[in-house]
């Protein structure tokens, strides 16, 4: 079954119910399911029923996605991207022809709160082929190289001293969150900004954990002693992967740019509550 996701952000007005009623009537017209997730509020509808969609209770600056499943699933997101990008703002994504209404993710843009931090970060975010895959790799040859590789994208200068830290953090107990989802993570005076490293793996991998394999590796790095705004960001990311459908965002999320944007928007949410 075909699948599609279209990301993008609520306006101003929020969402009128003329606007959940104009998507209702187009999403009518594909053999389609179309469903609502608000990624910022962690809930969904289906939108042939805009009145569950409306208890969503979308609010400005919220990040949502439209997700697409059936035979006419690209044709609907064709259609469907074209009215998104009338009415809200479309979160611009590889592959998509650029839009007047597309914004780029960046955390440091003062003028869009769905992703600003109040600090520097570099963000990295990588999708391994099955041909680079680590698969039937013995667990801890596999691990190492996985960290290895995180490392290389937090920091290529001191990936070394890195992959040092995160092997001694990895034998004081798993970084294994639960539901597909690694999260690596070590803080030192080595670590001059923060900075977060994605890698989508093509197979699950085991990462010595009872909580099962994972497909996403979030690698996390702070300086110490970190700033406030690092431990609040990082604390509100850390809590929100305590939800089995935020780690669901994370793990069915394919599109690198899409999952930028999921990730980004939970670490900002601290600061625009």
């Amino acid at each position: 079954m075909i699948e599609r996701r279209i990301t993008f952000i609520i306006g101003d007005e929020g969402i009128p119910s003329w606007k959940l009623n104009q998507l209702k009537t187009l999403a009518g017209y594909f053999r389609a399911v179309v469903v609502m997730q608000n990624v910022t509020r962690l809930g969904q509808a289906h939108v042939e029923q805009p009145v569950r969609v409306m208890s969503l209770g979308c609010m400005p600056g919220d990040l949502c996605q439209l997700l697409i499943e059936g035979v006419d699933a690209e044709l609907a997101c064709m259609v469907l991207t074209d009215f998104l990008a009338e009415q809200f703002t479309l979160v611009r994504t590889s592959g998509k022809k650029k839009n007047r209404n597309a914004c780029c993710i960046d955390s440091h843009d003062k003028g869009n709160c769905t992703f600003y931090l109040p600090f520097e970060m570099r963000f990295a975010n990588k999708v391994l082929e099955k041909k680079q895959a680590v698969v039937g790799k013995e667990a801890c040859q596999a691990k190492k190289e996985l960290l290895s590789l995180l490392c290389q994208m937090l920091a290529p200068e001191k990936s070394s001293v890195l992959l040092d830290l995160m092997l001694k953090r990895e034998e004081v107990s798993s970084t294994c969150m639960g539901n597909g989802i690694a999260l690596p993570h070590i803080m030192s005076p080595e670590i001059e900004q923060p900075a977060i490293a994605v890698i989508q793996l093509p197979q699950p991998v085991e990462w010595g954990s009872n909580h099962g394999p994972v497909t996403r590796l979030i690698a996390m790095t702070l300086p110490a002693p970190p700033q406030r705004p690092h431990i609040q960001a990082f604390a509100h990311f850390s809590q929100a992967l305590i939800e089995p459908e935020f780690c669901r965002l994370l793990t069915e999320n394919t599109e690198p740019e899409a999952l930028k944007a999921v990730i980004l928007h939970t670490l900002s949410r601290p600061f625009h509550q």
